[in-house]
């Protein structure tokens, strides 16, 4: 009797965990959070949407980043944009139509407040180059990723005349080069950086251990700070056009963008009236660093060898127990 008791039991977890009516509709290519993404589309799918799971190709893709959607945009490869996101501010979705944000991310400034001393912590990125904190900054090399789209656009918004002396200042100010985000926040977690400059997702970490950090969200009085969009597509090309686009409809929903900021720190909601959770700002309430993503696209094609010979010309941190004992 207690083998038929647990065989039941597991039977209706089954059931409450797989997707209702049959095989998955809709394919959904995803680099974001695997949990959060199956949360999203069993929701839909128990609430009368299509059936969908996660797959490496898909007729719908949700990306971290707008990368392949605004080159698939370009090829004329995307339907129409659902209409379920209309309200998402212009910034963040395609002026052709096609691509829109659901959340996104920011990059703000990790700061350790132990190694602060009597100074102030730097709320603008001129103060990177302050003499105080020679060979106390720490940042991503901006040569791939959201890194080379916040530098592309900072070259949008300073222009080039500006931003190349303040890449000569920062270069000066030996700054501590790394190749992920993960690793600068592990520099200002340690000690080893007084200033990161991470993904919002990344600050959220440090922020959620025991170290004493803050994020600032830069720039408020100037250009202000650089939040990148993920992007919701759906191809030309899905197998079932027309669950796929159901599906996107409700992908789009301001609940899939609750959901996405309450279920993965740091993620920021883009449209207003959206709860975040503690130490995170909605954009509709930062002064945000307005270009246009597909014109930072372009702008990448500029100066990303510029950007990597930069990189390259500062040397790299040593390993990290080496530094400890300097």
């Amino acid at each position: 009797m207690r083998g038929l008791m647990l065989a039941c039991v597991l039977l209706a977890s089954c059931k409450e965990n797989a997707q209702p009516g049959g095989p998955a509709e809709v394919q959904v290519a995803s680099n974001l959070n695997p949990a959060l993404v199956d949360t999203a589309l069993n929701q839909i799918s128990r609430s009368g949407g299509p059936r969908a799971q996660r797959a490496t190709a898909g007729d719908v893709r949700w990306d971290d980043e707008p990368y392949e959607a605004i080159a698939a945009a370009a090829r004329g490869e995307l339907m129409p944009a659902p209409a379920a996101a209309s309200d998402v501010p212009p910034l963040w979705k395609d002026p052709g139509g096609t691509w829109v944000a659901v959340g996104g991310r920011a990059v703000v400034l990790l700061v350790g407040t132990d190694g602060l001393g009597d100074h102030g912590a730097p709320v603008r990125f001129t103060a990177l180059t302050d003499g105080w904190l020679k060979g106390k900054v720490a940042l991503p090399a901006p040569t791939g990723g959201m890194a080379l789209a916040h530098f592309a656009a900072l070259y949008r918004a300073w222009g080039p005349e500006r931003m190349e002396i303040w890449l000569r200042q920062l270069k000066a100010n030996e700054p501590q080069i790394y190749d992920t985000d993960d690793q600068v926040r592990q520099a200002v977690v340690s000690g080893r950086a007084v200033v990161g400059i991470v993904a919002s997702d990344e600050a959220a970490k440090a922020a959620a251990s025991a170290a004493h950090v803050v994020a600032i969200y830069p720039n408020q009085k100037s250009i202000g700070t650089f939040v990148w969009p993920t992007a919701l597509s759906v191809a030309k090309s899905a197998r079932n056009p027309e669950a796929a686009q159901k599906l996107a409809e409700r992908l789009a929903d301001r609940n899939t963008e609750q959901l996405l900021v309450a279920r993965v720190p740091g993620y920021l909601p883009l449209r207003a009236g959206i709860p975040v959770p503690p130490g995170v700002r909605s954009a509709s309430n930062l002064v945000v660093l307005s270009v246009d993503p597909a014109v930072i696209m372009a702008e990448i094609g500029t100066r990303k060898a510029a950007l990597a010979a930069w990189s390259a010309s500062i040397p790299r941190p040593g390993p990290a127990s080496a530094q400890a004992t300097q």
